[in-house]
């Protein structure tokens, strides 16, 4: 890969400080990072240009994810700015990354029953069926450094002396609270949509710990990051199912249920590691896991 694309990394708000001084000074350093890492896609090999699309869309997440956890004294217009504008970085790169998403999951899943001329006739598949839509070229790319400019306004114009250390606990308290019930509604069925609902609650969950701790975290911080990462496969496998079985008249049928019988059996295998994960995390009630992040910030 070249040239080399930094990933994004988690930063954590000083407690000291002043909260609006601190948010102000850390998102518009973040923000300036992401604007740096847009530029070398000028000298971007693809695989180089696949990372600047996904880590800008994980800095995105994490931008979202502070906004939600400063929502409690945050103005609600300034709120809706904010998770506007950071959502729309995100939103036309969308195609592009799950595009890739799939590719990566098709190859994880290249084993078994699946020949390699099948490997190959789904990969080339794929590969057609990401031409019929948004590409994130370097039109899309433009666009979205127009947005990290207006992001960046927003975050100076927002009224962030509002802010208050009870307003970050109360946003924990709402994030955790959430993300319980969604775990719960999730493991009752182990069906696709709220499964895919909780897997994006933990993830902000994660998020506003990173933007709290860069040490001395919760043991259960790590599991959650790995009952992350176990969703976001599953969520992979159950994409690439829905897009073949979409688009099954162009792709042969016996690679396809080659296919079929590789991702059900990563499935048992994932909602496994899942349920036992979440009997670790869920130990412990919203409100006790709420206050351990914020007094550990």
């Amino acid at each position: 890969m070249q040239p080399e694309i930094e990933k994004s990394q988690p930063r954590a708000l000083h407690p000291e400080a002043m909260p609006a001084d601190e948010i102000r000074r850390s998102t518009v350093e973040l923000l300036n990072q992401m604007r740096d890492r847009l530029s070398l896609r000028q000298s971007a090999d693809p695989e180089a240009w696949h990372e600047i699309v996904h880590q800008t869309r994980v800095d995105s997440k994490r931008l979202r994810a502070l906004w939600r956890l400063l929502k409690p004294g945050l103005k609600a217009a300034d709120y809706r700015r904010l998770e506007k504008l950071s959502k729309a970085v995100a939103s036309p790169l969308g195609f592009s990354r799950d595009a890739q998403v799939m590719q990566e999951t098709l190859s994880r899943l290249a084993t078994g029953n699946l020949s390699a001329a099948g490997f190959r006739r789904l990969q080339t598949g794929l590969e057609s069926l990401a031409q019929s839509g948004q590409v994130a070229d370097d039109s899309v790319l433009q666009d979205v450094e127009q947005v990290l400019i207006q992001l960046e306004h927003a975050v100076c114009s927002a009224a962030l002396r509002r802010i208050r250390p009870k307003h970050i606990r109360q946003g924990l308290m709402q994030t955790c609270r959430r993300g319980e019930k969604l775990a719960r509604a999730a493991l009752a069925h182990h069906a696709m949509e709220p499964l895919h609902r909780w897997r994006k609650w933990a993830k902000i969950l994660q998020f506003e710990s990173d933007w709290l701790l860069d040490s001395n975290s919760p043991d259960w911080l790590a599991q959650l990051k790995s009952l992350g990462s176990v969703l976001g496969w599953l969520h992979d496998l159950d994409v690439l199912a829905d897009t073949l079985s979409a688009a099954r008249g162009e792709f042969w049928q016996a690679d396809l249920e080659s296919l079929s019988e590789q991702i059900a059996t990563a499935r048992t295998r994932a909602l496994g590691e899942i349920d036992a994960l979440a009997i670790e995390i869920y130990a412990k009630k919203a409100n006790k896991r709420a206050k351990q992040l914020y007094e550990s910030w």
